[in-house]
């Protein structure tokens, strides 16, 4: 085998290995870190649909992980502590707040990885407060995610020089449908929405894959990321299981919906983020943000309506 292609494998499963672990050390240290605000604010601050959108979104931008307040949301229903009215708001909410992992890994911070692993580690060892302690892990996390990055990266030119790799990606890098299938898989197998994201902003900003297929990797990311609430609604109550199906349906139904009209959303993301100075480079991060919040848009005055729908899918039975 040809050592550049072993140099090619091995920088992939490193990368992908480290970006995974990355993301999960950093949102399950945010998530120690406050886990019990993050119960007592579900509860206190969801009366409403547009107050649980916007209490999703800004505790899963502080947690960085849709799929822990989505499973805490499922298991605040099955205890009958939320309405599934308010679990639907923040599950709106939380597929918005989970981009700002893909709008991070967009900037150019990947150089600092070394300095940010450092300085979170230093934070979690000599830190007396446990709070601390799990904010220094998770900036070593976020440390990691990057350094993951630049792993792929390096990748990039080992892909380019071998013909064959290269010609796959031309032939099957263009493929929304494609990308949309690898996008779901892949998610449903690690576990993080993030990771496959990321994965998907350095192939495109290398240039093996075209704009609408990494939109399809993009969107398949979302479907993918519901497996763990289903998993979770496994033996809970009924108004448990209709929470997990909301966040299925709700991102089956989007991802359907931009997946149809595709190329005016494709259009929409390049003239919003030309339109506001930026470059290619941040297309693949504006567009997972865009989509989840045209979702929520979409979906907060129809609330009412989706969630009899769902009472009406998802029935007890007798």
């Amino acid at each position: 085998m040809n050592y550049r292609l072993v140099i090619l494998i091995v920088n992939i499963i490193i990368g992908t290995i480290c970006i995974v672990y990355g993301v999960k050390l950093m949102s399950t240290s945010l998530e120690k870190a406050n886990i019990r605000r993050m119960k007592k604010y579900l509860s206190l601050f969801t009366a409403k649909v547009p107050l649980a959108t916007l209490t999703g979104t800004v505790l899963t931008a502080l947690v960085q992980s849709s799929t822990a307040i989505t499973v805490i949301t499922v298991g605040l229903v099955n205890s009958g502590m939320l309405k599934l009215t308010q679990a639907v708001g923040i599950i709106y909410g939380a597929n918005i707040g989970t981009t700002i992992t893909a709008q991070l890994m967009s900037f150019k911070l990947t150089n600092g990885a070394f300095v940010i692993i450092v300085l979170g580690i230093l934070i979690a060892f000599f830190s007396k407060r446990k709070s601390l302690a799990n904010m220094g892990w998770a900036l070593t996390g976020l440390g990691i995610m990057f350094a993951g990055l630049n792993i792929l990266n390096s990748g990039v030119p080992y892909i380019k020089e071998n013909q064959n790799i290269y010609e796959l990606f031309r032939i099957y890098g263009q493929n929304p449908i494609i990308g949309l299938l690898i996008g779901m898989v892949t998610t449903m197998l690690v576990q993080s929405s993030s990771a496959t994201v990321g994965l998907t902003i350095v192939l495109f900003n290398a240039g093996l894959i075209g704009f609408e297929s990494a939109l399809g990797l993009t969107l398949g990311d979302n479907i993918g990321t519901c497996i763990t609430a289903q998993l979770s609604s496994i033996g809970a109550s009924i108004w448990a299981k209709r929470t997990a199906w909301a966040h299925t349906l709700y991102n089956v139904i989007g991802v359907i919906i931009a997946f149809i009209l595709l190329a005016p959303f494709a259009s929409m993301v390049q003239a919003i983020t030309y339109g506001i100075g930026q470059d290619k480079t941040r297309l693949i991060a504006n567009a997972h943000t865009i989509f989840n919040i045209l979702s929520a848009v979409i979906f907060l005055p129809l609330t009412k309506y989706y969630v009899k729908f769902l009472e009406w899918l998802i029935r007890e039975n007798k």
